[in-house]
């Protein structure tokens, strides 16, 4: 189990000691975030961010931060997390992996091990797959909703994650907006 736990950190997780950025020479151009009122796909209303970068664009809430990070090899990983952080730790993890240090298989293979619920789903227009299930560690599980698929080679990962003894709605709610407004960048 805690191999598990320790497997899971990595595939969810940043590198921080490794500043390139991605790999194979294609360096991402970052937009600023243009703030607006919207209203995600999902009906949740208020000021939306935008935020893009070489590969995807998104909007999310105004009510959550983002802080981008390079990942080992090659990538890169930006996360989202409420301004005013909740009990549940709630998260949105987008990771974009290059293809020679990871694959879409792999990271599958991660999910079901953990027995997740498996559904096929579209996002952007590209046939994608979506875990969703929970990890009981400690009192309270941890949650997890998971979209993987892979475009011009590389590999993406839309993950939601908090702590939970049930479902967040307001959380699940912000994520399907995010994935909803997911944009391809093409290459």
């Amino acid at each position: 189990m805690l191999l598990l736990i320790i497997v899971s950190y990595f595939l969810s997780s940043p590198s921080q000691t490794n500043n390139q950025l991605p790999a194979q020479g294609v360096q991402p151009s970052i937009v600023p975030v243009q703030t607006n009122q919207k209203t995600l796909p999902t009906g949740i209303t208020g000021n939306v961010a935008s935020y893009s970068n070489s590969w995807y664009s998104i909007n999310y809430p105004v009510t959550f931060s983002y802080q981008e990070s390079p990942l080992s090899g090659g990538g890169i990983s930006l996360t989202l997390k409420p301004q005013n952080p909740d009990s549940s730790n709630t998260m949105i993890i987008i990771q974009t992996y290059d293809p020679a240090v990871s694959s879409q298989s792999a990271i599958e293979n991660f999910f079901s091990a953990l027995n997740y619920q498996r559904s096929q789903v579209t996002i952007a227009n590209v046939p994608a797959v979506e875990y969703k299930g929970a990890l009981p560690i400690g009192k309270v599980p941890l949650r997890d909703d998971a979209v993987i698929f892979t475009y011009q080679n590389w590999v993406y990962k839309l993950q939601l994650t908090y702590s939970g003894n049930t479902e967040n709605s307001s959380a699940e709610q912000v994520f399907q907006g995010v994935v909803k407004s997911f944009k391809l960048v093409p290459g």
